[in-house]
């Protein structure tokens, strides 16, 4: 059973300022502050058949047996199990300082550089019992945290270049660092694993069997690193017509550039997960213009 209470519309905003410069005829130089805000955002909760309790912040546990059939009379809707819902209470705050250099095609090669300093804040929904947010504060696992959130980057730079070699062969390639993400996509958010809430679906799992919490968004991926380079030859046809050869390798140097697994629980905690790791590639083709 699923609801769309709450509808409000998502006020974002944004704030920049900064400035350009300009070198000679080809070059630039800019470097802009940017400050976006995000209230009433969207997300899903994934159950708000729950009731909490006002002393400890905790909900009450799902009662999902018939031994436990006495306490349905406590969730908000007894008849009905799990209810998901997507109210628009989260909330998000973006700072960064995005730089960068430019030079225009010129001599027979251009280039551009670009470096970003920022981070990034988030805050899950406010939980509901029923159709009414909870008025006081739950325990921080249950939402409503405001802290670093997924995807957050400290630092990123990306360089790009092009050199028109001579006679129709020009060679091309692309540089990105980064610093490691914050657990989210393509990652399983962190977290210690499991129901423990008693939630009857979803919810963070950051609840440790001792009673700790794991922070949130606290696990840290690797730094990233990667160079693309391109080839490409053109062979004039006779008139307008042509054909370009075109050789690429993405990964050119084989960084594994591991996603690290995030959940505590699990027997590969922070070790690499194969499958989300990246390695060098190739493809050929060709283009025909007339």
């Amino acid at each position: 059973m699923a609801s769309d209470q709450y509808m409000q519309m998502a006020r974002n905003g944004q704030t920049s300022i900064g400035f350009q410069r300009q070198f000679g005829s080809t070059m630039a130089i800019e470097a802009d502050y940017v400050y976006t805000q995000g209230r009433h955002e969207k997300e899903t909760i994934d159950n708000v058949n729950l009731a909490y309790d006002p002393a400890t912040g905790v909900n009450l546990p799902y009662p999902s047996t018939a031994a436990l059939a006495a306490n349905r009379a406590l969730l908000p809707f007894p008849q009905y199990g799990v209810i998901s819902m997507i109210p628009r209470n989260a909330r998000s705050g973006y700072h960064g300082l995005q730089t960068g250099f430019t030079k225009r095609l010129s001599q027979n090669w251009q280039a551009s550089a670009t470096y970003t300093l920022s981070g990034f804040w988030d805050a899950q929904n406010q939980p509901f019992s029923g159709l009414s947010i909870v008025p006081f504060r739950v325990a921080p696992d249950l939402g409503n945290e405001y802290t670093l959130g997924e995807d957050d980057q400290r630092h990123r730079a990306v360089f790009n270049g092009i050199w028109q070699v001579g006679r129709g062969f020009q060679l091309s390639g692309l540089h990105y660092s980064g610093a490691g993400r914050r657990c989210g996509t393509p990652c399983t958010a962190t977290n210690y694993g499991g129901d423990l809430r008693n939630i009857g679906a979803g919810g963070s799992a950051r609840l440790r069997p001792n009673g700790t919490i794991v922070p949130r968004n606290s696990f840290i991926q690797p730094a990233q690193n990667k160079t693309d380079v391109r080839v490409q030859q053109r062979i004039p046809m006779g008139g307008r017509a042509a054909i370009d050869l075109i050789a690429e390798v993405f990964n050119v140097f084989n960084r594994p550039n591991h996603t690290l697994t995030a959940q505590e629980s699990s027997a590969n905690f922070g070790t690499p997960d194969g499958n989300q790791a990246q390695y060098r590639a190739a493809q050929v083709g060709f283009r025909a213009t007339f």
